[in-house]
């Protein structure tokens, strides 16, 4: 459906520029559509709260109905907020940022995060983020646990950007990190996504061994560095914890890390 297309079009750009916003005539550009059909189109979506324009500068940006969409579908996917107290405890064990991601149709998205309220460094790890699968340690420990046929349908369509010196973009690389990672249960994020940063993450289980979410940490390498054997030690700590509360009926300890 041609009007879809444009509708969700328009969203997606109009969403990546934030509160800053974007004109009708860069909107032209960047849609191809004609100021005519565009400018019919954002009035309706004005007319039902999923664009605002600002009357000064007459740019558009998300309005309330899909911020409210937004948050109605975030809020869902934590359950019943079971995952967040396990997020809420390693920042508090650790005392370092912390975050919980969301795997959902070919996406690994954050959906909460804790930021200590005497920690001095802040990281840029926001909610509604999608995370780059090749490269962060929240997307690696949800898809070391994916059937083959998930992560061969995955990768086509994902673009491995390098953004440092350290990030994997080779799939036989990255595929063999992910089996590491179903032996150990920990996954690593080593300055690949930004330079002096890193991360470790750890998957949790519900049902028969499914993975859909990950807690993760985050600070600077050198800290993780020197402090790595603690850190995955509070991290499958809490690994348990979360899977064991998430699916009372899942018992870890009777399950082979990696079986799905």
């Amino acid at each position: 459906m041609e009007w879809l297309d444009r509708f969700v079009e328009v969203m997606d750009i109009v969403s990546e520029e934030g509160l800053t916003g974007l004109g009708t005539s860069q909107l032209a550009r960047r849609t191809q559509l004609s100021k005519g059909t565009l400018h019919r189109m954002l009035r309706e979506m004005v007319t039902h709260g999923l664009l605002s324009q600002d009357e000064a500068t007459k740019k558009y940006c998300l309005g309330p109905r899909s911020m409210q969409w937004g948050s109605r579908f975030l809020a869902g996917q934590d359950p019943v907020g079971l995952l967040r107290e396990h997020c809420d405890l390693l920042a508090q064990r650790t005392g370092l940022y912390t975050h919980l991601c969301r795997f959902d149709a070919g996406q690994v998205y954050c959906v909460y995060t804790r930021q200590p309220s005497d920690s001095r460094n802040t990281y840029f790890v926001h909610v509604g983020q999608r995370m780059p699968l090749h490269c962060t340690a929240a997307a690696k420990a949800i898809l070391a646990f994916q059937p083959p046929r998930v992560i061969e349908s995955l990768f086509p369509k994902e673009t491995l950007t390098k953004f440092t010196e350290h990030t994997k973009t080779e799939l036989a690389d990255i595929t063999a990190e992910l089996a590491d990672i179903a032996r150990t249960r920990i996954a690593f994020c080593l300055e690949e996504l930004e330079p002096g940063v890193s991360a470790i993450a750890t998957p949790v289980f519900h049902g028969k061994g499914e993975v859909i979410a990950s807690i993760g940490l985050i600070a600077a390498t050198q800290y993780v560095e020197a402090n790595r054997e603690a850190l995955c030690r509070e991290l499958i700590a809490i690994e348990g914890a979360a899977s064991a509360k998430i699916t009372p009926a899942y018992h870890l300890a009777s399950t082979k890390p990696g079986v799905v």
